[in-house]
């Protein structure tokens, strides 16, 4: 039997970015279902940055450190933090259209390794267009993938998610991309 693993992210999240790029390195064989989800849409976002100044330069800080150590290079985007609505609306609109896994490497890329606007949608658009995907920049305003957005995103919280990067093993919630040896301990139970 295959084993599979949700993974709930937003193109704003640089955890979700890092997780991004370990998971082949961490999870070998495993069946990833991505699941877009928009951070300001959990309660503890609703009403922006949920940390002190001092807290968010310390996140910050660590998340150098920590990709660092995990050989990953980021660069940061020039606007912190990130909007990323349209970028998600463009997963969605990817995945429906069967070019997800071109769009989702594009975009994770854009905003952290090379630092590059992906918050407005002139920005998604651009990017799709960039990579052949035009069908994804004219699908951003569909009033169908802003409901599919919001049904990910209240459905990620009824089931006790509150931020990203969160994976899923069965009904088992695990938060932090550091927690991908826990994902990988419960998939081999």
């Amino acid at each position: 039997m295959k084993k599979t693993v949700e993974f709930l992210y937003d193109y704003a999240s640089p955890w979700a970015f890092l997780a991004n790029a370990l998971l082949a390195k961490r999870l070998p064989g495993v069946e990833i279902f991505y699941v877009p989800v928009y951070l300001a849409g959990f309660d503890s976002f609703a009403k922006g940055m949920p940390y002190s100044p001092a807290k968010l330069n310390y996140l910050l800080r660590d998340f150098q450190r920590c990709a660092a150590h995990e050989g990953v290079t980021p660069v940061f985007p020039p606007t912190f933090p990130i909007n990323g609505l349209y970028a998600l609306r463009g997963a969605i609109a990817a995945q429906r259209l069967g070019c997800f896994e071109d769009y989702h490497a594009v975009l994770f890329d854009a905003a952290w390794a090379q630092g590059r606007e992906i918050a407005s949608k002139d920005a998604v658009e651009a990017l799709a267009r960039e990579v052949g995907l035009p069908a994804v920049a004219d699908a951003l305003d569909d009033p169908s993938l802003k409901q599919a957005l919001r049904d990910n995103t209240t459905s990620a919280a009824a089931r006790g998610v509150f931020g990203v990067p969160a994976f899923f093993v069965g009904d088992e919630l695990f938060w932090g991309y550091d927690r991908l040896d826990f994902v990988a301990r419960a998939l081999d139970k």
